[in-house]
């Protein structure tokens, strides 16, 4: 998930990333989050394993963050693919996009690459926070 988080910060403002990797980061942030979903159902079979300690209490806690950061950056990745595929790029056979005010196109790329960049750097803190926790639990 980090590395789709990076992603996700490069191609919210670097038109060449996001050209380059097309389709292929909304199929990666997908796959962080399923395995995110993944992690956390193998996280509380280990857990009812190995007892409840405080620190494995809140570390299954502070694993719902990450979850929730996989899912905003799932849900951030196909929205800017949408968005740049289906309403600001011509269309095949047209030779204009679907958004024809030029001024309304780019406030809403913005938005959604301030957004993007959010969500990224929120995932990144997530994953480390929930990191820390796990290794503070391994070795309580």
């Amino acid at each position: 998930m980090p590395v789709v988080a990076v992603l996700a910060i490069a191609a919210a403002w670097i038109p060449k990333v996001r050209d380059w990797l097309g389709i292929v980061f909304p199929i990666l942030a997908t796959a962080a989050f399923i395995a995110a979903l993944l992690t956390k159902q193998s996280g509380e079979a280990l857990a009812t394993q190995v007892g409840q300690t405080a620190a494995v209490t809140a570390h299954a806690e502070i694993a719902d963050i990450a979850t929730a950061g996989a899912f905003l950056l799932f849900a951030g990745a196909w929205a800017q693919w949408g968005w740049l595929r289906f309403f600001v790029r011509p269309r095949p056979g047209h030779s204009e996009a679907r958004v024809t005010r030029p001024r309304v196109a780019r406030a809403i790329s913005i938005g959604v690459s301030v957004l993007l960049s959010l969500v990224g750097v929120f995932a990144i803190v997530a994953i480390v926070i929930v990191g820390d926790s796990g290794a503070r639990a391994v070795w309580e």
